[in-house]
Protein backbone atom coordinates (compact mmCIF):
# COMPACT_ATOMS: atom_id res chain seq x y z
CA UNK A 1 0.00 0.00 0.00
CA UNK A 2 2.74 2.30 0.78
CA UNK A 3 4.99 1.57 -2.46
CA UNK A 4 1.48 2.28 -4.69
CA UNK A 5 1.19 5.49 -2.73
CA UNK A 6 4.98 6.30 -3.16
CA UNK A 7 4.70 5.38 -7.01
CA UNK A 8 2.17 7.64 -7.42
CA UNK A 9 3.36 10.42 -5.63
CA UNK A 10 6.51 10.15 -8.51
CA UNK A 11 5.08 10.27 -11.71
CA UNK A 12 4.66 14.15 -12.28
CA UNK A 13 7.84 14.89 -10.26
CA UNK A 14 9.91 12.24 -12.84
CA UNK A 15 7.77 12.71 -16.14
CA UNK A 16 8.85 16.40 -15.39
CA UNK A 17 12.33 15.69 -14.69
CA UNK A 18 13.14 13.00 -16.89
CA UNK A 19 11.06 14.86 -20.46
CA UNK A 20 14.42 17.21 -20.83
CA UNK A 21 16.87 14.12 -21.33
CA UNK A 22 14.42 12.14 -23.04
CA UNK A 23 14.35 15.11 -25.79
CA UNK A 24 18.09 15.14 -25.97
CA UNK A 25 18.73 12.12 -26.28
CA UNK A 26 16.25 11.52 -28.95
CA UNK A 27 16.94 14.27 -31.06
CA UNK A 28 20.95 13.26 -30.73
CA UNK A 29 20.19 9.81 -31.50
CA UNK A 30 18.46 10.44 -34.68
CA UNK A 31 20.99 12.85 -35.92
CA UNK A 32 23.56 10.47 -35.24
CA UNK A 33 21.30 7.95 -36.98
CA UNK A 34 20.65 10.05 -40.31
CA UNK A 35 23.94 10.57 -40.36
CA UNK A 36 25.47 7.21 -40.28
CA UNK A 37 22.37 5.85 -42.53
CA UNK A 38 24.21 7.47 -45.45
CA UNK A 39 27.37 5.86 -45.04
CA UNK A 40 29.09 3.58 -47.70
CA UNK A 41 28.82 0.28 -45.70
CA UNK A 42 24.81 0.93 -44.84
CA UNK A 43 24.04 1.28 -48.81
CA UNK A 44 26.30 -1.99 -49.12
CA UNK A 45 24.23 -3.79 -46.56
CA UNK A 46 21.26 -3.12 -48.19
CA UNK A 47 22.70 -4.09 -51.81
CA UNK A 48 23.06 -7.71 -49.81
CA UNK A 49 19.43 -7.78 -49.38
CA UNK A 50 19.66 -7.74 -45.36
CA UNK A 51 16.43 -6.24 -43.94
CA UNK A 52 16.14 -2.90 -42.72
CA UNK A 53 15.39 -3.56 -39.60
CA UNK A 54 18.39 -5.37 -38.82
CA UNK A 55 19.99 -3.06 -40.69
CA UNK A 56 19.11 -0.37 -38.17
CA UNK A 57 19.23 -2.26 -35.04
CA UNK A 58 22.31 -4.24 -35.64
CA UNK A 59 24.84 -1.76 -38.05
CA UNK A 60 23.38 1.81 -37.53
CA UNK A 61 22.16 2.27 -34.39
CA UNK A 62 25.80 0.33 -33.01
CA UNK A 63 27.40 3.48 -34.77
CA UNK A 64 25.29 6.20 -32.45
CA UNK A 65 26.17 4.90 -29.71
CA UNK A 66 29.31 7.16 -28.79
CA UNK A 67 27.69 10.84 -29.45
CA UNK A 68 24.33 9.49 -27.79
CA UNK A 69 26.56 8.11 -24.27
CA UNK A 70 27.90 11.13 -24.46
CA UNK A 71 24.99 13.65 -24.47
CA UNK A 72 23.27 10.90 -21.96
CA UNK A 73 25.46 11.17 -19.38
CA UNK A 74 25.50 14.69 -19.55
CA UNK A 75 22.00 15.47 -19.49
CA UNK A 76 22.25 12.67 -16.43
CA UNK A 77 24.60 14.86 -14.51
CA UNK A 78 22.69 18.36 -15.55
CA UNK A 79 19.14 16.24 -14.23
CA UNK A 80 20.91 15.42 -10.76
CA UNK A 81 22.10 19.12 -10.07
CA UNK A 82 18.87 20.42 -11.62
CA UNK A 83 16.28 19.25 -9.63
CA UNK A 84 15.72 21.97 -7.04
CA UNK A 85 13.15 24.13 -9.31
CA UNK A 86 11.20 20.65 -9.32
CA UNK A 87 11.47 19.94 -5.61
CA UNK A 88 10.64 23.11 -5.19
CA UNK A 89 7.88 23.10 -6.87
CA UNK A 90 6.58 19.22 -5.36
CA UNK A 91 7.72 20.29 -1.93
CA UNK A 92 10.07 17.37 -1.61
CA UNK A 93 12.97 17.19 0.56
CA UNK A 94 16.01 16.48 -1.43
CA UNK A 95 19.57 18.01 -2.68
CA UNK A 96 17.52 20.79 -4.53
CA UNK A 97 16.27 22.18 -1.64
CA UNK A 98 19.00 21.51 0.41
CA UNK A 99 21.24 23.87 -1.47
CA UNK A 100 18.44 26.37 -1.66
CA UNK A 101 18.49 26.28 2.02
CA UNK A 102 21.95 26.22 2.52
CA UNK A 103 22.88 28.93 -0.20
CA UNK A 104 20.38 31.16 1.44
CA UNK A 105 21.49 31.12 5.01
CA UNK A 106 25.01 30.79 3.73
CA UNK A 107 26.00 27.54 5.09
CA UNK A 108 29.53 27.49 3.35
CA UNK A 109 29.96 23.69 4.07
CA UNK A 110 27.24 22.25 2.59
CA UNK A 111 27.49 24.24 -0.78
CA UNK A 112 31.14 22.86 -0.50
CA UNK A 113 30.53 19.59 -0.04
CA UNK A 114 27.32 19.68 -2.76
CA UNK A 115 29.44 21.36 -4.79
CA UNK A 116 32.56 18.60 -4.52
CA UNK A 117 29.22 16.01 -5.19
CA UNK A 118 28.10 17.11 -8.07
CA UNK A 119 31.57 17.71 -9.81
CA UNK A 120 32.43 13.56 -8.58
CA UNK A 121 29.06 13.21 -10.30
CA UNK A 122 29.87 14.17 -13.36
CA UNK A 123 33.08 12.64 -13.78
CA UNK A 124 32.42 9.58 -13.10
CA UNK A 125 29.69 9.82 -15.52
CA UNK A 126 32.37 11.45 -17.93
CA UNK A 127 34.33 7.89 -17.05
CA UNK A 128 30.88 5.91 -17.67
CA UNK A 129 30.91 7.68 -21.40
CA UNK A 130 34.23 7.37 -21.89
CA UNK A 131 34.48 3.70 -21.55
CA UNK A 132 31.13 3.58 -23.46
CA UNK A 133 32.76 4.97 -26.32
CA UNK A 134 36.21 2.85 -25.89
CA UNK A 135 33.85 0.11 -26.38
CA UNK A 136 33.81 0.91 -29.91
CA UNK A 137 36.58 -1.08 -31.94
CA UNK A 138 37.55 1.80 -34.39
CA UNK A 139 38.54 4.18 -31.41
CA UNK A 140 42.07 4.01 -30.40
CA UNK A 141 42.77 4.06 -26.20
Amino acid sequence: MIFKDALVHIILPGITIALYPIGLVARMTRSALLEVLNEDYITSIRSYGVSETKVLWKYALKNTLGPTATVLTLSLGYTLVNTFLVETIFSWPGLGNYVATSVTTLDYPAIIGVTIFSATCYVILNLIADLIIALDPRVRL
